[in-house]
């Protein structure tokens, strides 16, 4: 008997869609000490608000994309705090145009230090 993979939540009026399968190497990242602390790290990052407008938390963690120089994801400590808005939904989205969005709120790389430093004063 065949089973069926589980399905993601999606938005209205469309069809679910099957969820993706987590590859063995990122599985064991993950489970790893160092994969731990990241996605702990990126908890307290969501929790802080926006760092373009200061929207209440929760919020998204964005791994920085500007200036990057290869199409490896940045490091899961390389993270900012960006609402939905000015994440992936909105129309000043970074998602939605990243030169645009480098234009009126500058590399998104220049809020790290602020958000390492607002989770250095949660500990």
């Amino acid at each position: 008997m065949k089973r069926s993979k589980p399905l993601r939540a999606t938005p209205f009026n469309s069809k679910p869609k099957p969820m993706t399968q987590v590859s063995a190497k990122k599985a064991a990242y993950r489970a790893s000490e160092e994969g731990k602390a990241a996605l702990q790290y990126q908890g307290l990052v969501k929790q802080l608000p926006c760092a373009v407008c200061g929207a209440a938390g929760p919020s998204d963690a964005h791994h920085v994309i500007h200036d990057r120089f290869s199409s490896r994801k940045s490091s899961d400590l390389d993270v900012i705090p960006l609402c939905k808005i000015h994440h992936q939904d909105g129309p000043e989205a970074i998602h939605n145009g990243k030169e645009r969005w480098r234009e009126k709120h500058g590399p998104d790389h220049g809020y790290l230090e602020q958000t390492r430093e607002m989770i250095g004063e949660m500990m």
